[in-house]
């Protein structure tokens, strides 16, 4: 997913104890406008100002590879968010999601008898989108890290909710295998890093306020090899193409003025990533602090804060649900004199899950040119509803 924030997908805490005395939620075939039923408003729950006990993204740091790869569970949450746009041998293009993410119910860890005890709940989103065939597949699946259920090795490197997992080789070296069915639509996908690893914001420290108050530690490999299967109804693909981590850790993400961002991730044709992210005040105006990068062929970066992407709404569309998403941007890259415009490769991408949200695969053109595609990426927009 995330503003990175990705649809970080954080709970009230009423709502994530209840989840710890649940395996699994139901998945959604969002083609079909199955609902994940109960509702959750991220925005609220990313606004919570109660972090006394959790550490606190406040400084910058030195970041430890591949020890950083793994959970802090000092904070109160996380995510490792996997998103990628693949190709099979006849050219049918495929977007996914895969976001593992961990949140703490506690700020402290306790001595338990039970082995089912634990303070950290994980959770799961998988999607797939069927671009030649316009299908949204969506799934999600929470549960405790006890007893195998969910939770994080060291070595092997491996994180997992259920039969959900990513893998690594001994202490997280790459590649990671990444895993995920249900329903029919299955993943299985091999990753391996293109370009090196990227900073957000403040050398890894990511702003998402104005006064600096709300803050993560965030980081991206923007080009991952992609290389593996997905199936649908019993239909196999292999496939191949790039995919794009991102990796956030935070206790205190947004602040109550806020109502929603816009994250776009962009994998242009001529080696260069683009990732920016636009937060909105509730009133649905821009809010005046944001941030992103451009990640040369080089893998060298040039910083992007508030103005340096100028986006504008040239399209929308209302899903079956009744919210009205911005599916076509313009998106006018100061510091490169480009102007490109950002598209959905199809509408119908929304999240119909415990939360709502709109995250998939989209085109990239350039303004002068909109006949030919100059890249792939993925865009999320929350807040809309």
């Amino acid at each position: 997913m995330a503003i990175s924030m990705r649809v970080r997908l954080l709970y009230s805490l009423a709502v994530l104890i209840l989840i710890a005395f649940s395996s699994f939620l139901p998945g959604c075939n969002c083609e079909n406008g199955d609902t994940g039923g109960t509702k959750i408003n991220i925005i609220e729950a990313l606004s919570s100002s109660d972090t006394e006990g959790y550490s606190i993204a406040d400084k910058v740091i030195d970041f430890t590879f591949p020890k950083d790869h793994g959970p802090h569970e000092s904070f109160r949450n996380e995510w490792w968010y996997f998103t990628g746009n693949l190709y099979d041998s006849e050219g049918n293009r495929f977007g996914y999601q895969l976001t593992f993410f961990r949140i703490a119910l506690s700020p402290l860890t306790t001595d338990r008898t039970s082995a089912w005890g634990t303070n950290q709940i994980y959770m799961a989103h998988f999607t797939l989108s069927d671009i030649e065939n316009e299908k949204f597949y969506c799934f999600e699946k929470f549960n405790r890290d006890a007893l195998g259920l969910a939770g994080f090795s060291e070595n092997p490197f491996k994180m997992n909710v259920g039969d959900w997992y990513m893998l690594g080789t001994g202490d997280g070296d790459f590649p990671w295998q990444l895993y995920a069915s249900k329903n029919g639509v299955s993943l299985s996908l091999d990753v391996t890093p293109l370009k090196d690893i990227v900073f957000e914001g403040d050398d890894g420290l990511s702003y998402k306020s104005v006064d600096k108050s709300s803050a993560s530690y965030y980081y991206s490999i923007t080009k991952l090899a992609t290389n593996g299967y997905i199936e649908i109804d019993g239909v196999r693909h292999e496939v191949s193409g790039n995919s794009w981590l991102d990796r956030e850790w935070s206790t205190s993400t947004l602040n109550e003025e806020q109502g929603g961002w816009d994250w776009f991730s962009m994998q242009l044709n001529d080696n260069t990533e683009i990732v920016y992210f636009q937060l909105r005040y509730k009133d649905g105006s821009v809010y005046p602090y944001n941030e992103g990068l451009i990640v040369n062929d080089d893998s060298s970066t040039i910083k992007l804060g508030t103005g340096d992407i100028v986006l504008t709404v040239l399209d929308t569309w209302k899903s079956s649900t009744g919210v009205t998403y911005p599916v076509k941007w313009k998106a006018e890259v100061v510091s490169l004199a480009k102007t490109l415009i950002v598209e959905g490769a199809f509408n119908a991408q929304e999240l119909d899950l415990s939360t709502r949200y709109w995250e998939g695969a989209v085109n990239i053109y350039d303004a002068q040119d909109t006949d030919e595609i100059i890249g792939t990426g993925y865009l999320e927009m929350t807040g809309y509803e």
